[in-house]
């Protein structure tokens, strides 16, 4: 039986290596471009995964966040039009991207009249000048004298059209991800107009788009993610201009500090000066991704690069939940504008790892982005359907920036679980299950069943309509020191999975085939720079891709802040699972662990050893307290485990742990 397939109105990608710039006619009409860099793999078509794992009960969690009523409240700002400071009219933008993801995820039809609905509404609201916002007349970003002031001072909130500009960009990627979802050349015109004004308004004898002050800079100089979109999927020249203008004003004193350059050669990438807002930094990122996919302009790639080994490269080994902090070896990485990672920082950075990945094969941004997805995504979505921004309290408040941010990033785990290419499936994502996709023209059934995180077997079912010779590669995450493969039950000859690679395997596949993965997963401690002190060093005590956390809730009457826990010379970690695996139940999950205390009299010269038990970070617990200042060895976001205590995830470097990497 033939797989079903959606009537995206997608880019059209080359063949692998292809460096032809042309145009074909998506079925809305509208020209395509055939990027001049062609995918390594492509992320699938989200109408084509099932998803009934741990990151499946969360996805299955977003329509609950779709409602009416915040519908109608998103659009009620483009009705009244006074505003003259607020960032209300971004919602919508947001509302539209998760709700296109969804409706095509689940196959449903009433959610699908429902977004109809409403991009029929923002269409006939749109003003005549392409103008599509919730602002007064006189505060409207192309009718606001930018110039004249230009000595404004920054404050998060001043008389003026602040967040105008940015509110656009979110409405235009909402419309955006509509055309690519159904094919309507409607939204796709929308969406130019908006671009169209922006052109018209800011440019080289124009206005200055940099002096809209928002976050240095940050704001404004999203506009590269939106229209190099449109590029993408129109070729038309002016969105090409427009976005080799915006990425001109990147580096501008006190501005964007995102230095271009035209070579990977390993410079540091930013200046001095740097202030980074993350949101809007990766949105930026994204940008500059794009438009070399569509025009093979080493630059824009050389910059992404270089900002990544630069910056996020060191990042990821010292990372804090909390937030980006300055990495201590060299001093060079400027500090982040804001001490905490907002829910709003990590989706555009999931994003920009895809995209990285996907014009390079490289697996290093898929290991990140899991690390990222289990930690810092899930953490925020809390069980009683409110979000946690990493910023204050949980919100329930449907304006909060973060609040529509957190699903817009669930809604596009589908679309990550799987890559194709030109010959074959890339698994990415373990997780319970379904993908119906076409390899050579073949459709292919692959049914997935695991319990992980928590668990790391992996068992595949591949079940082509036909006999067919394609690659199956497996990610073999860079946490994993030893993995292996079975085909039909017996092991796969050649190489061996290497961490941090995808492991392929070509044959030919006839139904009936099974593979089985087995990624070991031992409790590791991970060495991290203390965030305060260059010279003191933390541990992080990790399974698999899932960072730990001791809480009191889990070890009633003991002083969290005395555990060291024991670590071998080769840096593992004896964990004993107290409850059996089963992934949509990690939030019950917990591991006994050995430790000793400071607190501890040797016994016979040797240590007294006790237990403490370990949770998952994501479901650790969280507090309705504002988040208190920081503490050393005490991770904030989750400041409370529902009982009054800290949460811990961060313990003192051990001596026999000085060999660990």
């Amino acid at each position: 039986m033939k797989t079903q397939l959606s009537i995206l109105a997608a880019v059209v990608f080359t063949a692998a290596g292809s460096s032809t710039r042309s145009r074909a006619q998506d079925t809305s009409g509208s020209s395509v471009l055939t990027p001049a860099i062609a995918d390594k793999f492509t992320p699938v078509e989200i109408s084509h995964v099932k998803l009934s794992g741990l990151l499946g009960k969360h996805v299955d969690l977003v329509p609950n966040r779709l409602i009416k009523g915040q519908r109608d409240a998103y659009l009620k700002v483009f009705e009244h039009l006074n505003d003259t400071n607020s960032w209300r009219a971004e919602h919508i933008g947001k509302w539209l991207e998760t709700a296109c993801n969804t409706m095509t995820y689940r196959h449903d039809a009433q959610l699908r009249s429902t977004v109809d609905g409403v991009v029929e509404r923002l269409i006939q609201l749109q003003q005549p000048d392409g103008w599509l916002g919730s602002y007064g007349p006189e505060y409207r970003f192309h009718k606001y004298d930018w110039a004249a002031n230009v000595d404004r001072k920054y404050v998060p909130f001043y008389d003026g059209p602040f967040y105008d500009v940015w509110c656009h960009y979110l409405t235009m990627g909402g419309l955006i991800r509509y055309h690519e979802t159904t094919g309507d050349a409607r939204a796709l015109t929308a969406a130019k107009r908006i671009a169209d004004l922006l052109i018209a308004t800011f440019g080289p004898g124009k206005q200055d788009l940099m002096l809209i002050n928002h976050d240095h800079g940050f704001g404004p100089a999203v506009a590269i993610w939106p229209v190099s979109k449109l590029y993408l999927l129109t070729g038309e020249r002016r969105y090409l201009e427009f976005c080799r203008y915006v990425a001109s004003q990147y580096g501008r004193k006190g501005k964007v500090p995102i230095v271009m350059n035209n070579s990977v050669d390993g410079r540091y990438p930013f200046p001095d000066w740097a202030h980074i807002k993350h949101c809007e930094f990766e949105l930026c990122l994204a940008g500059l991704a794009q438009v070399y996919r569509g025009t093979g302009d080493p630059e824009f790639f050389a910059t992404g690069q270089n900002i990544y080994d630069g910056y996020f490269a060191p990042l990821n080994d010292v990372i804090s939940l909390r937030g980006f902090k300055t990495p201590p070896a060299d001093g060079r990485v400027p500090d982040t504008y804001y001490g905490f990672l907002e829910t709003c920082d990590i989706v555009p950075m999931l994003r920009w790892f895809v995209e990285m990945a996907r014009i390079t094969g490289d697996s290093q941004y898929l290991d990140v982005l899991e690390w990222n997805l289990y930690n810092a995504l899930l953490s925020r979505d809390l069980p009683d359907g409110s979000v946690w921004p990493g910023v204050d309290v949980p919100q329930t408040n449907i304006f909060h920036c973060c609040y529509s941010m957190l699903v817009v990033g669930l809604s596009y785990i589908p679309n990550w679980a799987y890559f194709t290419t030109t010959n074959g499936i890339r698994v990415n994502l373990y997780e319970s299950s379904v993908l119906s996709s076409r390899v050579a023209d073949v459709p292919v059934r692959l049914e997935q069943t695991t319990e992980y995180p928590l668990d790391g077997t992996v068992k595949l079912k591949i079940k082509p309509e036909r006999p067919a010779t394609f690659d199956l590669s497996l990610r073999i995450p860079k946490w994993c020191q030893r993995a292996r493969a079975l085909v039909n039950g017996e092991r796969v000859e050649g190489a061996l999975p290497v961490p941090g690679t995808f492991f392929k395997i070509n044959r030919q596949w006839k139904t009936g085939n099974t593979v089985e993965l087995v990624l070991e997963m031992p409790g590791h401690a991970v060495r991290r720079e203390c965030a305060k002190n260059a010279g003191q060093r933390v541990t992080t005590l990790e399974r698999g891709p899932l960072l730990l956390a001791a809480t009191a809730k889990l070890n009633p009457g003991v002083k969290l802040e005395t555990i060291n826990p024991v670590i071998a010379t080769d840096g593992t970690i004896r964990l004993e699972a107290m409850v059996k695996p089963k992934a949509v139940n990690a939030n019950a999950s917990h591991f006994r662990a050995d430790a000793t205390t400071a607190a501890d009299s040797p016994i016979n010269g040797k240590p007294n050893i006790e237990a403490f038990f370990l949770t998952p970070y994501a479901y650790s617990g969280v507090s309705d307290k504002p988040m208190p200042p920081p503490k050393e060895g005490v991770f904030n976001v989750y400041s409370e485990d529902g009982v009054g205590g800290a949460v811990r995830v961060e313990f003192p470097v051990r001596v026999n742990v000085s060999a660990m990497k």
